[in-house]
């Protein structure tokens, strides 16, 4: 396929796969486990089907591994917003479909809202609309289908699918653009919500630090169907120990970016060599209170040790953080993060001042960054 072709393009030529028809008496036929493949294919001879959607006929697939499913006859650019379905997209439904049936909830596979011509996964009480997403998607679609609940009063929960079940620790995470965006932000923490269908596994990526591009530290936990509720349960902040462990993980990361900038031919122009040299810092042993793990550093491109020694080195000639943000010497990830970039750089700056006055021993570091891990989600919960 030309590297040329639209996305627009690609959307038309997809094969759309549903679980829910109309019948012949405009009655929705709804593929939810209830009927046995033997008793599927018997309706099949007798009924047929049409999508609820554009009204073209369907074909009802039955075969011996993937999950019934109904199919377009012709290739067609119905609901356009809608991804080509896989055997795990489809599995995935059916069990969340079922999670929401158990908890006497009101629940729509497939819901089709003419409004915005968008199809939900399912639409649990008319209020949220559920969207479990197995494959990659645009950043600016996912954003268009959200804003598209929103303007009809309905809240997006998306779900990420998972192929293989997640290591339940606290460790280094590799998320795409779109699971980012696809976080949800409570009182408590943002957490990225995933589901596994062969085990029927909720999993949680939470307490998320950004450490540089896809690259996050993040606590991984698990709860089966049968223990989640509905609005989903939501993480628990880090205990003390929990956040040394992200504290020590931040440290091994710190000096593998420290080695890279060792390495470069020309230190001259290294950032990091000629940041060390301002501010007479030995740069194969920086003190600890460089490049440490700070909530909403995602607002900045640059790695902690990075962005903090360039916030000190401003603060050391005066410079506000305003002014050091306007002059661009600290990235932002997006112009409209400028805010929020002010008031991190500003919460690191009196963290740095705190810290320069104690030891620089592990104990102390821990007590003031695992301190001001906590007002930062007291902060979010105003």
């Amino acid at each position: 396929m030309p590297k040329s072709l639209s996305f627009h393009k690609l959307e038309e030529r997809r094969v759309i796969t549903i679980l829910v028809a109309k019948t012949r008496q405009q009655e929705l036929f709804y593929l939810t486990g209830k009927h046995a493949r033997a008793e599927l294919k018997e309706i099949r001879l007798r009924e047929k089907f049409f999508c609820p959607s554009c009204k073209a006929p369907l074909l009802l697939k039955i075969g011996e591994i993937n999950i019934p499913h109904f199919a377009h006859q012709t290739r067609s650019d119905c609901d356009h917003f809608s991804e080509p379905e896989s055997s795990l997209h489809l599995q995935g439904k059916l069990l969340l479909y079922q999670f929401f049936q158990r908890l006497d909830l009101k629940v729509e596979l497939e819901s089709y809202i003419p409004q915005i011509r968008q199809r939900a996964d399912l639409l649990v009480n008319g209020q949220f609309a559920i969207e479990f997403q197995c494959s990659t998607i645009p950043v600016p679609l996912l954003k268009q289908r959200s804003e598209g609940y929103r303007k009809l009063n309905i809240r997006a929960i998306w779900i990420k699918g998972l192929k293989a079940p997640c290591r339940e620790e606290i460790g280094m995470l590799h998320l795409k653009t779109h699971e980012v965006e696809m976080r949800r932000s409570t009182e408590q923490v943002s957490f990225l919500l995933l589901f596994y269908p062969p085990s029927n596994r909720f999993y949680y990526h939470s307490n998320l630090f950004y450490v540089s591009t896809n690259r996050w530290v993040g606590k991984t936990k698990s709860i089966g169907t049968n223990k989640q509720v509905f609005p989903f349960a939501v993480p628990k902040a880090l205990t003390k120990e929990e956040f040394n462990v992200v504290l020590g993980i931040f440290r091994n990361a710190r000096q593998q970016y420290i080695r890279s900038q060792l390495y470069f031919d020309n230190r001259i122009k290294s950032l990091y060599c000629r940041l060390c040299y301002e501010l007479r810092l030995d740069m194969t042993n920086l003190p600890a209170w460089f490049g440490i793990p700070i909530l909403g550093a995602e607002c900045l491109k640059q790695p902690a040790v990075l962005w903090q020694l360039q916030a000190v080195a401003g603060w050391e000639k005066g410079i506000s953080v305003d002014m050091l943000i306007a002059s661009g010497k600290l990235v932002l990830s997006n112009p409209a993060r400028a805010t929020q970039a002010t008031v991190l750089v500003s919460d690191y700056l009196a963290l740095y001042l705190i810290s320069k006055d104690h030891s620089s021993k592990d104990f102390k570091l821990l007590d003031i960054a695992y301190d001001n891990y906590c007002k930062s989600l007291r902060k979010l919960r105003k």
